[in-house]
C-alpha cells in the first residue's frame, strides 16, 4: 500500500548541514525541525498532526549547486512505512559557480506511529529505524534515518562509548561527533544526566559529612540518601549504556528533552 505524500518545501539551502531523515508526529517536534531548517524567526507551515506527519530528508552540504535529494514515495511493508529517498548529483560536463548548497526535501503524509525506515531508492538498502521512543504526556520523538558518525565507529557503539566512562567519555564523543545526531544526543545526554546525576550523589555525601557536627541522625539520613543516589546512578548508566548500544533513542526523565534540543543546536553550529 503507498502513502499519497505531498511537498510541503524542497530545494537546496536548509539550514541542516549534516545529513539526516527524520519524521516528526507532533507539533513541537515540527517546530524544532523547522527551525533547525529555516530559523526560527520563519513560521513553520500548519499541519494537522492528528492525522498527518512530516518526513523530511537533507543531503548535508554539497560543493555545488545541482545536488538534490526527494522523497519518493512511501508506501507500507507489514507494519513498517518505507520511504525511499533519491539522491541527485549535478549534471556532469555542466558549469556551475562553487557555492556551498544544502539539499533538502520535507513532505506531509497520512500520520502513522509504527516502525519507519528510510531506504535508498536506487540501491534498495535499508536504514532502519526504532519505533518512536516517548516520553511523559508529549507523544513520540522524530525518527532519523543517522548518517554514519564522524568518529568512524558504528552510531550504536559510539553512542554507547559516550556513557562508558560517564560524562567523560560524553565529553571526548562529542568533540569528535559532527555529524551523526543519535550520537550526539547521548554524548549530551551522558554530560548532563549522568554528570548531573553524579554531582547530586557527591554533594549530599559532602553535606552529610558536614552535618555530622550538628546531628548524627541528620547525618546518618544524608549519607544513606547518597549512598542511595550513587546506586541509582549505576541503574541509569546501565539503562542508557544497553539502550544506545541497541539503538534505541531512550531519553532521562527531563534531562533527554534538552539533550535533543542541545544536540539540534549542535548540528545547526
Amino acid at each position: 500500500m503507498t502513502s499519497s505524500i505531498t511537498t510541503i518545501a524542497k530545494g537546496d539551502g536548509s539550514g541542516i548541514v549534516g545529513p539526516r531523515r527524520t519524521v516528526a508526529r507532533s507539533a513541537a517536534e515540527w517546530q524544532a525541525l523547522w527551525a533547525a531548517h529555516a530559523g526560527p524567526a520563519v513560521s513553520a507551515p500548519q499541519i494537522d498532526f492528528s492525522r498527518e506527519m512530516v518526513a523530511a530528508a537533507f543531503a548535508g552540504e554539497r560543493p555545488a549547486p545541482g545536488y538534490a535529494i526527494e522523497i519518493v514515495d512511501a508506501r507500507l511493508e507489514g507494519d513498517a512505512l518505507v520511504i525511499p529517498i533519491s539522491e541527485q548529483p549535478p549534471v556532469r560536463g555542466g558549469v556551475a559557480a562553487q557555492v556551498i548548497v544544502s539539499p533538502f526535501h520535507m513532505v506531509r503524509m497520512p500520520r502513522h506511529n509504527g516502525e519507519v525506515r528510510f531506504v535508498d531508492a536506487a540501491r534498495r538498502t535499508t536504514g532502519a529505524t526504532p519505533a518512536p521512543a516517548r516520553h511523559p504526556g508529549n507523544g513520540a520523538h522524530a525518527l532519523s534515518a543517522n548518517p554514519p558518525s564522524s568518529t568512524g565507529l558504528d552510531p550504536n557503539l559510539a553512542a554507547a562509548l559516550a556513557y562508558l566512562s560517564g560524562p567523560f567519555s560524553g565529553i571526548i564523543i562529542l568533540l569528535v561527533e559532527r555529524a551523526n545526531d543519535y550520537v550526539r544526543f547521548h554524548a549530551w545526554q551522558s554530560i548532563i544526566g549522568l554528570g548531573g546525576l553524579a554531582l547530586l550523589a557527591v554533594a549530599m555525601l559532602l553535606f552529610s559529612f558536614a552535618t555530622l557536627l550538628i546531628s548524627p541522625l541528620v547525618f546518618t539520613v544524608m549519607y544513606r540518601f547518597s549512598a542511595v543516589l550513587a546506586i541509582l546512578w549505576v541503574v541509569v548508566w546501565g539503562v542508557c549504556l544497553v539502550k544506545a548500544f541497541t539503538g534505541s533513542r531512550w531519553e532521562m526523565p527531563v534531562v533527554g528533552r534538552y539533550a535533543g534540543k542541545l544536540a539540534q543546536r549542535s548540528e545547526r553550529g
